[in-house]
């Protein structure tokens, strides 16, 4: 029995993997490889380029794929999405074998496309799997499999940067790389054939605006009929803009202050993506087959307390780490909550463009934690972005606390 539960969500598991590995291979390989052709002093723009073009389509084309997901087969989007990414990486490739930032960075935005088509298919496709006792196990195991890809994905972006150091052909380097973003395509497509489904019945033509700018507002009036679900969609708004500014952070804050190789920060980098799966497992496995958001203002309270000790202990490399990975954890279980929640709290073919919404607001954070960290960093230091950090965290865990049904007062 326990087999047959494994086998209908590893189709779905394995192409999320898949492609969450190869997005953030090709971004850290950005912040470590093509920095090397354009110079250091530009590391912090280029990394700030490359997440703002990843997220860019997720706010103007969230309205196009939701009403895919609602007019669609989730799983036939998946599969046509994933069957896109090869071609994604062949450009990609013949960026780094030319040494053209511009064709990366391009790759890169067709990445963040792709991501974006699939996006509110392949969370809403969950529910279609695993029936409504599956959401909350569903939804940390994704998310727990999507931060071990971002794991494994920043970590071996890091050792790929570091071979040029143990070959005298650089070209040598340049096809370890390549292959490797071809190979994860691929790999990722073939699992997607293989995704079952139980789907409710798709829409002919949905009235949906594909308007980016009225999309948000007709479905932030749709979500007040829900109690705390615009909230929700704000904490993991706050999530991500948290996350992606930590990302941003580590690539300078481990050069600057703590001395380290690109090898040795992004296996930080890798440890905190440990953090947050194991943190979105754990509220999977602690909300039992239900909702908990209970869980939600104790992993805020946990980020608090673990980045105000970052910022005002300023620990060595062990502390430092130890203290990042802490604060991952408590990171993972303030946000599987909030999914769930929506998850089920949002019924039939309305789940897709909700998702969308989210991800528009989720990227619209994401790209405004783009453009404030290097004017934080710049302006000041990078110990000032954990201080940033450090107040956002404290307000998303008051905001959990007072707004999201079941979480503290209501």
């Amino acid at each position: 029995m326990e087999n047959k539960k494994s086998a209908k969500w590893f189709p779905l598991f394995s192409t999320n993997f898949a492609g969450v590995l190869n997005d953030n291979l090709l971004k850290t390989l950005i912040g470590f490889v093509c920095i090397t052709w354009i110079g250091l002093e530009h590391k912090a723009q280029l990394v700030s380029a490359a997440a703002g073009l990843l997220v860019l389509p997720y706010i103007f084309l969230s309205p196009w794929a939701g009403k895919l997901a609602k007019e669609n087969p989730k799983s036939l989007i998946i599969q046509w999405a994933k069957m896109a990414e090869i071609p994604i990486m062949i450009i990609a490739s013949t960026g780094f074998f030319t040494k053209n930032v511009y064709v990366v960075l391009f790759s890169m935005l067709l990445m963040g496309l792709q991501s974006c088509i699939y996006s509110p298919s392949k969370y809403g496709i969950i529910r279609d799997i695993g029936g409504k006792e599956g959401i909350s196990f569903g939804t940390g195991a994704m998310e727990m499999i999507t931060f071990v890809a971002v794991l494994l994905g920043t970590f071996l972006g890091g050792v790929i940067s570091d071979l040029h150091e143990h070959f005298e052909n650089p070209r040598h380097q340049t096809i370890i790389l390549t292959a490797s973003l071809m190979i994860l395509a691929f790999v990722g497509w073939l699992f997607s054939i293989k995704i079952e489904a139980i789907e409710t019945e798709p829409e002919d033509d949905s009235d949906d605006t594909l308007n980016p700018f009225l999309f948000p507002v007709k479905w932030f009036k749709w979500c007040k009929q829900v109690t705390g679900l615009n909230y929700t969609v704000l904490g993991l708004s706050m999530f991500w803009l948290i996350g992606s500014m930590i990302q941003l952070n580590l690539y300078i804050y481990c050069e600057k202050f703590l001395e380290l190789s690109n090898t040795a920060t992004g296996t930080i980098m890798a440890l905190v993506a440990i953090g947050i799966g194991a943190g979105c497992y754990a509220a999977g496995v602690l909300s039992n087959h239900k909702v908990n958001t209970k869980l939600v203002p104790i992993g805020g309270v946990g980020m608090t307390i673990s980045m105000a000790a970052i910022f005002f202990i300023k620990p060595d490399v062990t502390i430092f780490t130890i203290l990042i990975i802490i604060f991952a954890f408590f990171a993972g279980l303030f946000k599987i909550p909030l999914n769930a929640f929506m998850q089920d709290k949002v019924k039939g073919r309305e789940l897709g463009p909700v998702i969308a919404y989210n991800n528009q607001m989720v990227f619209v954070a994401i790209l405004i934690s783009a453009l404030l960290f290097p004017i934080i960093e710049g302006s000041f230091n990078s110990r000032m972005v954990f201080l940033f950090i450090l107040i956002l965290s404290l307000a998303i865990t008051l905001m959990a606390y007072f707004r999201i049904p079941g979480a503290g007062k209501r």
